[in-house]
């Protein structure tokens, strides 16, 4: 009996890959339960309308960003800060369809904070939101 139910184990995979292949074969693939043909393999639309407030928390600066979703298939939002305005790094990241975030830059700053977002999804990444900068 357990041979049996082993081997009906082993061709239940054997038919599982051969879907699998069939369905690359035609340009199809498969993620997270969801069919993605050629034509949905783009990254996300870029967020749109950045906020950016500073706040204090104590000593500590803060700021409050708010951006709109222009997009329906990106799995997160990256945001990225700078102290120059030019060179920018990842200081966050967010879920799908999360429109806010908190940095904390620290304590006892002083000076200008440039913040934008993009999107991103398995495809890629949007390009950039608008810049929104704050000063401590």
């Amino acid at each position: 009996m357990q041979l049996l139910h082993s081997f009906a184990i082993w061709i239940s995979l054997m038919l599982a890959k051969r879907f699998l292949q069939t369905v690359l074969i035609v340009g199809m693939t498969w993620s997270g339960g969801i069919m993605f043909g050629a034509e949905d393999k783009i990254a996300p639309d870029n967020p749109g309308d950045l906020n950016a407030k500073s706040k204090y928390k104590g000593a500590v600066s803060m700021v409050d960003l708010t951006w709109l979703d222009q997009s329906g298939n990106e799995l997160g939002f990256e945001i990225l800060r700078s102290d120059n305005a030019e060179e920018f790094r990842v200081v966050g990241m967010v879920g799908a369809n999360t429109t806010r975030f908190t940095d904390e830059v620290g304590k006892y700053i002083t000076g200008a904070f440039t913040y934008k977002v993009r999107a991103f999804n398995q495809f890629g990444k949007s390009s950039d939101s608008n810049v929104a900068s704050v000063w401590f």
